[in-house]
């Protein structure tokens, strides 16, 4: 962070010295992005267009990225890849951008129309290839899509995630784990070790001396809503259920207040130190900031769905004492196949092992157990099992604790054209289901492998030193 402010620092300096040079305002776009300075960075970028820099589609590209990435603004963000794309209709990036915005507002058609054309544009990169098989339910092991696939398995972990995604579409589990297993050891010697057990203990005890004094609950009819938890446990879902009520606005996983814990000492699972009185007030004031370059109405809920927010309930009940916390949970097999399955960024370590999985799931279940005691008035769990097979009585409850009439366009979340950016981005198009629920008995043989008798607990084992 100290490079990212000495960086943000020289080229604000660089621009203010020569407001005609391009280049300077393109890195001080660049580098406002990358501090969280989402509106600051659309002027750098636009300055940068308007003072002549080279190469503009690439600016452009940036841009949007800005606007559908940071701001939740993917009318912009389209207007400036398609000016991108007027001027090198070939370029990459800007198909692949184009193409990952209309994944993320569910435009199936145009998302496999222009994964393909990605693709064919850089034939060596399985990117495009890979998130055309996620987008085409219709692609199978016979099409050229797969023997693409196959001819890039060697080096290319989304090309064996892609063949793994065609196996199983086609029932073939064991080929299917057998590509997920490789795709997550090439992931895994890419990474640094995994601290897991050694963090643990750790974690759970900063927790502990970390809970009194958590501010009394303000009364505000307008409280924030953090839905968090382990990944892939059905956090996207509740956001776009809530995100169908007209008191909700989504924010989706948004990065404020990871970059909060940061300045505060802490990281993606460690807590930061408790903000004091002064500090508390300037990090409120930045999150009304937040929300105001979220463009959210005065009157209106936000939700804010970033997982690992779990390990930061403290920080963000001190600076915002009347939020509401609610805690997805999933059966723990469902939940490491689904981890397993998808390629989350290398800071979470534990996802190219079945076994740190496990851990970590538990890791999570314990601090659940922790929050829930401790101001049980201010956290409520929620089951995706439970969402799934009875989700009226299961939402009403939900609303009634969030002290929210229940509104049953709730149930029809799927037919919002928001944008969503997750990995669960087509699976909250579809209508609920209990299609996903004991999806892990597809690998019941390698899990059974590893875990034997455990595999039948309610909780998944301890990972030991």
């Amino acid at each position: 962070m100290d490079n990212t402010r000495q960086q943000l620092a020289h080229w604000q300096a660089q621009v203010a010295a020569d407001a005609n040079n391009a280049t300077a305002w393109f890195n001080f776009g660049w580098w406002s992005n990358r501090a969280g300075f989402f509106a600051q960075a659309v002027k750098a970028y636009e300055e940068s267009i308007a003072r002549g820099i080279s190469d503009p589609e690439e600016a452009m590209s940036n841009l949007a990225s800005v606007y559908s990435e940071r701001l939740a603004n993917t009318s912009m963000a389209v207007q400036w890849l398609d000016r991108a794309l007027e001027i090198r209709p070939h370029y990459y990036q800007a198909v692949f951008n184009r193409a990952h915005i209309a994944e993320q507002t569910g435009d199936r058609d145009l998302a496999c129309q222009l994964f393909a054309r990605a693709a064919a544009l850089s034939p060596k990169d399985p990117s495009a290839i890979a998130r055309l098989v996620e987008a085409d339910p219709t692609l199978t092991m016979a099409s050229e899509v797969a023997k693409k696939l196959v001819e890039l398995a060697g080096t290319h972990a989304d090309s064996l995630m892609g063949l793994y995604r065609l196996q199983e579409r086609e029932g073939h589990y064991a080929k299917a784990w057998e590509r997920l297993v490789q795709a997550n050891e090439l992931d895994r010697l890419k990474q640094p070790p995994w601290p897991g057990f050694r963090w643990r203990d750790q974690i759970m005890n900063q927790l502990q001396t970390q809970l009194i004094p958590v501010a009394p609950a303000a009364s505000n009819d307008n409280a924030p809503v953090f839905i968090l938890g382990m990944f892939r446990t059905g956090s996207t879902l509740l956001e776009q259920i809530l995100a169908a009520h007209p008191r909700f606005q989504p924010l989706g996983e948004s990065e404020f207040w990871p970059r909060e814990v940061h300045s505060l000492g802490g990281g993606m699972i460690k807590p930061g130190s408790r903000p004091n009185g002064t500090q508390q007030a300037d990090s409120h004031a930045r999150w009304r900031g937040h929300l105001h370059e979220r463009r959210v109405p005065d009157g209106v809920r936000v939700t804010d769905k970033r997982p690992d927010n779990l390990f930061h309930i403290a920080t963000i009940l001190d600076v915002l004492p009347n939020a509401k916390i609610v805690i997805s949970e999933r059966d723990w097999r469902d939940t490491l196949v689904s981890v397993y399955g998808t390629r989350l960024h290398p800071q979470h370590g534990y996802a190219t092992e079945p076994a740190a999985i496990a851990d970590h799931i538990r890791l999570c279940h314990q601090i659940a157990d922790f929050w829930t005691e401790a101001l049980p008035d201010r956290i409520q769990r929620v089951s995706y099992e439970a969402l799934v097979e009875d989700p009226e009585s299961t939402l009403q409850e939900l609303f009634a604790w969030l002290g929210e009439r229940w509104d049953p366009a709730c149930l029809e979340f799927y037919k919002l054209n928001n944008s969503v950016r997750t990995a669960s981005v087509w699976q909250v198009r579809e209508p609920l289901s209990t299609a996903r629920k004991g999806r892990w008995r597809r690998y019941e043989v390698p899990l059974r492998e590893r875990f034997g008798a455990a595999l039948d607990e309610p909780l998944p084992p301890k990972l030991s030193a």
